[in-house]
């Protein structure tokens, strides 16, 4: 058990409690001559009171903002084997010897009776930020017109939030949703989420609908008014210059007065 690790932990404001429970657990388990702690995700369930899967969760938003990362178990160690090793990344560097608190070099604080307040990890992100992000992934996953890859997509959301402003990112997939629909584009053919981030995709100019080609080659020829109007009508100009002879056939059925 760390006193300086449980300590840490305890002062961390997560607005999750569960979260934090899972955190103390870990950090009651953190040996420093080691540098991690390898507690069953078992037990963390007991210590946080809640299901394994919760547990699983939280354990992936830790690491995910930066308290705790995740280190692989080494088959030739017994001890541990099969169990994760959880890393306290604030905590690296940081010792202790006969009550000073000494610091590798991370800019740590020495408060009275020894008791460190760790620097921040470099990569640190705040759980509120972290909520923020899942909200903003859910009103993206809503928007998009073909649902698959739910994990692939999120990944690609945060990858694309880096440089992008996310309210932008789902703007852009109603936009192509709404695009899809007018299209009627066939489900085969609708982009999945992540091919659609990690394409670019938001910055795809939509397609302008062309004109159909009328010309001489095809040698469309009218026969009936309705006819002739329903394609005449579009584009009289280009009747009038390219085919004189539809123009012709229909001023002599009276289709057409000049």
């Amino acid at each position: 058990m760390s006193i300086k690790a449980v300590t840490w932990a305890f002062e961390q404001r997560l607005n999750d409690s569960v979260a934090k429970l899972v955190l103390i657990g870990i950090a009651d388990r953190y040996n420093p001559d080691l540098g991690y702690a390898y507690p069953s995700v078992v037990w963390l369930a007991q210590v946080a009171d809640c299901a394994e899967r919760t547990v699983q969760r939280k354990l992936g938003i830790l690491q995910e903002i930066g308290m705790i990362t995740v280190l692989a178990s080494p088959s030739t160690d017994q001890k541990t084997r099969g169990a994760n090793k959880y890393n306290l990344p604030a905590l690296e560097g940081v010792t202790q010897c006969r009550g000073v608190t000494k610091s590798g070099g991370g800019g740590d604080t020495l408060d009275v009776g020894g008791v460190v307040t760790p620097r921040s990890h470099p990569n640190y992100r705040t759980i509120d930020n972290y909520n923020n992000m899942i909200s903003l992934f859910e009103m993206f996953w809503k928007a998009c017109p073909r649902k698959v890859g739910k994990k692939h997509a999120l990944s690609a959301f945060k990858t694309a939030s880096k440089h992008n402003d996310p309210e932008m990112l789902i703007k852009a997939m109603t936009a192509y949703a709404d695009l899809v629909k007018r299209k009627a584009i066939e489900p085969r053919y609708i982009k999945h989420p992540s091919t659609w981030l990690n394409g670019g995709c938001w910055e795809d100019e939509e397609e302008q609908p062309q004109a159909e080609n009328y010309g001489i080659s095809q040698r469309w020829m009218p026969k009936s008014e309705a006819e002739f109007h329903a394609k005449f009508d579009q584009m009289p100009d280009w009747y009038r210059r390219n085919r004189p002879d539809v123009i012709s056939v229909a001023k002599e059925a009276g289709w057409l007065d000049e």
